[in-house]
């Protein structure tokens, strides 16, 4: 650790601090330049219309070039240009304690691959069980809800962010108002809605909570129209949030009214598991017990089978790794992709697993919901083992 001048004042070494950032800022601006003959503003303006796909090829021509694909000029520049775009990040948890973190990016020779996405800090999810946190796409964050204190596995109130630009972990200053054992988390009108439960060690019992955080105002609040004891998970359908009990049905919740309203009392939701859906145009779209990509008609309260998919192989069932070897995501632009392990079942010494990925895009024709392979291909070679945490889609 560098030492410290004594008489120095804690405003002087900031000044330094920045003063340091700033000069290293215009060397790396001059390097660039000089290295392609041009203004930094102009390749700037340039960069900003490759799509984002490409920039890990970017990144790869010079230390320059992998440093103004990450600096907040560029971001700037392309949401004044209206060019900003959907980009999936996968979250992979390696054994019981390993989490990794991808993007979906365009290889030089064509097609698609999961690059890794390194990180100076790490905030990600640590889970012992299922749903000891969650994790929420908000514009070009992605909230962690309920993550673990540094050197503890149980979860806290914790929330952290993820910055997808610089790739950077920040703490957000309010945390949850009740510390969950188990959650689920959703994002609707700028608003993150939280519903889980925590278990009481004094009288052994469940107590449920529905908290609400406001990203505009970065605030938490605690409808009085309070949980769930048994609620499995939340999802979005038609634009609003519902949430599935185990004895009790399907209920919807009216934000006007802050109250729930029953919807199903013997629920037709059948297997669905966390992560294992996903909400495109107001419609919800699952996995099968059979691997089959299936659609919720939300009028026959019914589950109906996506058609039109030809050559989509069959996917894992949710049931499988309660959902962690298949992951559903949309992508912008009425498409949907799907994420599925090939060999989770085998568990041998030093057995590998392929990953895929593909890309359907959805229509709806004639009340029916259609979808057609756009694309799929293999993403990544992984021990057996690995699994899904989440595949959100991010704005950048």
């Amino acid at each position: 650790m560098e030492r410290l001048i004594k008489g120095d004042s804690v405003s002087t070494r900031r000044k330094r601090k920045t003063t340091s950032m700033m000069e290293e800022k215009k060397k790396q601006k001059k390097k660039l330049t000089s290295s392609s003959s041009l203004p930094y503003d102009l390749l700037v303006m340039i960069v900003a219309r490759v799509p984002r796909s490409y920039y890990r090829t970017l990144s790869l021509v010079s230390k320059s070039f992998r440093s103004m694909v990450v600096s907040p000029e560029l971001y700037k520049v392309r949401s004044l240009l209206g060019l900003t775009e959907t980009c999936l990040y996968v979250c992979l948890r390696f054994g019981f304690s390993s989490y990794k973190w991808y993007t979906l990016s365009k290889k030089s020779s064509g097609g698609y691959v999961l690059a890794r996405v390194l990180m100076l800090d790490d905030d990600s999810p640590r889970m012992l069980g299922l749903y000891y946190s969650d994790l929420v796409a908000v514009g070009s964050d992605i909230y962690n809800i309920g993550v673990a204190d540094k050197n503890k596995t149980m979860p806290t109130s914790g929330v952290s962010i993820l910055d997808c630009k610089t790739h950077r972990w920040r703490k957000s200053p309010p945390r949850m108002p009740v510390e969950l054992t188990e959650l689920s988390a959703r994002f609707l009108d700028r608003k993150i809605y939280v519903l889980g439960r925590r278990f009481h060690q004094d009288d052994g019992s469940w107590k449920s909570s529905f908290e609400v955080f406001n990203t505009n105002t970065q605030t938490w609040d605690l409808p009085s129209c309070g949980g769930f004891d048994s609620a499995r998970f939340n999802y979005l359908i038609d634009g609003k949030l519902h949430v599935v009990t185990l004895f009790d049905g399907v209920f919807a919740f009216d934000s006007k009214q802050c109250r729930w309203d029953l919807l199903e009392q013997y629920p037709s939701t059948g297997i669905m598991c966390p992560g294992s859906f996903c909400e495109v145009d107001n419609v919800l779209y699952s996995v099968s017990e059979d691997g089959a990509l299936t659609w919720y008609d939300s009028d026959q309260t019914s589950w109906r089978d996506l058609n039109g998919l030809v050559a989509l192989p069959k996917l894992p069932s949710p049931l499988d790794g309660y959902g962690s070897y298949v992951k559903l995501a949309g992508y912008g632009g009425g498409k949907m992709v799907v994420f599925w392990n090939c060999n989770f079942s085998t568990h041998r010494l030093f057995q590998r697993d392929t990953m895929y990925c593909a890309e359907i895009a959805l229509e709806r024709r004639n009340g029916d919901c259609w979808g057609k392979l756009e694309w799929f291909d293999t993403m990544l070679t992984v021990p057996v083992g690995t699994k899904f945490v989440k595949v959100l889609a991010v704005t950048l």
